[in-house]
């Protein structure tokens, strides 16, 4: 069973490691052994750039040994333990250093059994010298790091530009203490004590950009190159993160992309990373930049109000053939409270200019259960999503997709209430059944009420998190299921 289990991993992994093109080397033999996990799928993993930063990082310390582990290689497909590297297939137990890459609360879920496979013990009180170092970093630890607060010795709420070289420099240092780590700014470690000391400067961009340096064709854009073209967002939406975790935003320059892209001359195939990718101050030249080097453009959902016939064309004539828009509500009441107002009937029109410039597929998304929800702002969202069926041609691909408000940290809304399960269902079950009666054009999706009552618990919970999670890997300890949830791909 032993040599069967691993056949069949360094199956998977060798046939994934064949889609893969390498830009800088990578060294898995060193003084300090870093195991770089990513719990969640390898095509997610692969195409989440805080991930590869890190990565990257890791890879250009000298002395420094990394691999890269995800607990899923393939959807729905979680691996069985004992669990092994990506890279050469070592034990994960045996790396001095165990770097979780969190990038949403909900990968939080995957500690149990991870750490049950591992006989690491939840609790970092628990742990001695004899276990590895646990750091933890991402977006998520920075919504959130009271919540792993007695679970990891390290967090890095932080930018990994900023903090993580300082960071190996010292553990790099076979007698750094944690107390060392704590002095560092951009660092947390809970049992000091001691507080975060804030980075001295924040990462410019300009001077390195945050990039795919390993490109598989199993990642979630399909195989493209990925590139961070804005970190942060200057808008001030009352649900969203972003402006919070990644201030100042900074802007990538055109001049500083024509660099980069020079140096990947294959690329032909671009993804561009940003919350807000059509707020670039240069979003139009950039465009242009691509579309003569003959690029294929993937991009997030697309800011309505920016979207000029010109932008319209480039992206035609870049391979885009759809387009994702995130109108949030059809409800002007709401649309005012969560600080995106919008002009009804100019963004109808602009829908009407997608599908005459060419494109052939408009995704929507929108978040039901907002705070102060009420039957007239979900009939106005209804009526709204009629109004844009009936401005499509018949042969253009329409979906709405509804995810439920969650309520994060540090957002304007933290102190918001979440519905309760039942009056998300019935929001969902109206919402379907008056959808289903427009179109069978139309396509819809909804986001699972369970699945947003555990994000918020996430999102908010404290320390007391540890003593769930101990307890939930002692379960799979003793009942050899190390998996909370099946892995499914997301969309993009």
């Amino acid at each position: 069973m032993g040599l069967r289990h691993r056949h069949t991993y360094e199956s998977l992994a060798s046939s994934l490691k064949a889609t893969e093109k390498h830009y800088l080397s990578t060294c898995t033999a060193g003084s300090l052994s870093v195991a770089l996990i990513y719990p969640n799928l390898y095509s997610l993993g692969m195409s989440n750039l805080g991930y590869l930063t890190v990565h990257r990082l890791l890879s250009a310390a000298p002395g420094v040994a990394v691999e890269r582990f995800f607990p899923a290689l393939a959807t729905e497909s979680p691996l069985d333990p004992p669990f092994y590297s990506f890279e050469t297939g070592r034990p994960l137990g045996d790396f001095s250093i165990l770097m979780f890459s969190f990038s949403y609360e909900g990968d939080f879920d995957k500690i149990p059994g991870i750490f049950a496979a591992l006989g690491i013990p939840v609790l970092s009180e628990e742990r001695n010298r004899h276990h590895p170092l646990m750091i933890a970093g991402g977006a998520a630890v920075a919504s959130n790091a009271p919540a792993l607060s007695q679970i990891f010795d390290v967090l890095v709420p932080g930018e990994a530009e900023t903090t993580l070289p300082p960071m190996i420099d010292a553990l790099m240092r076979r007698d750094t203490q944690l107390e060392e780590l704590a002095n560092l700014p951009g660092v947390w470690v809970p049992a000091t004590g001691k507080e975060v000391i804030a980075p001295r400067t924040m990462h410019d961009i300009n001077s390195q950009p945050a990039y795919a340096h390993i490109v598989s064709n199993k990642n979630a854009f399909g195989g493209a190159h990925l590139i961070e073209l804005m970190r942060g967002c200057p808008r001030n939406c009352s649900f969203c993160l972003a402006k919070v975790i990644y201030q100042p935003v900074r802007s990538l320059q055109p001049a500083k992309l024509a660099e980069w892209l020079d140096q990947h001359p294959e690329c032909s195939d671009l993804g561009l990373v940003a919350p807000s990718l059509f707020d670039h101050p240069q979003i139009e030249e950039i465009f242009n930049m691509l579309a003569q080097r003959n690029v294929r453009i993937r991009n997030s959902s697309v800011k309505w109000e920016k979207l000029q016939p010109q932008l319209l064309e480039i992206l035609r004539r870049s391979g885009v053939t759809g387009l994702t828009l995130a109108p949030e509500t059809g409800s002007a009441r709401l649309q005012a409270a969560i600080n995106k107002p919008m002009n009804e009937s100019r963004f109808i029109e602009c829908v009407r200019e997608i599908f005459a410039t060419g494109f052939e597929q408009l995704k929507l998304y929108f978040v039901a259960c907002l705070p102060g929800e009420e039957q007239q702002d979900l009939e106005a969202t209804v009526n709204f999503i009629n109004n844009v069926v009936k401005a499509a041609p018949s042969a253009g691909h329409l979906s709405a997709a509804f995810s439920i408000f969650v309520p994060k940290r540090h957002t304007l809304w933290q102190q918001q209430t979440i519905s309760t399960q039942y009056e998300m269902k019935r929001t969902i079950k109206f919402l379907k059944e008056e959808l289903n009666k427009l179109s069978k054009q139309l396509k819809t999706s909804f986001a699972s009420p369970q699945e947003a009552l555990r994000q918020h618990w996430l999102s908010h919970v404290g320390p007391e998190l540890a003593i769930e999670y101990a307890r939930e890997a002692k379960e799979c300890r003793e009942n050899r299921l190390f998996s909370r949830n099946q892995f499914s791909a997301l969309e993009f």
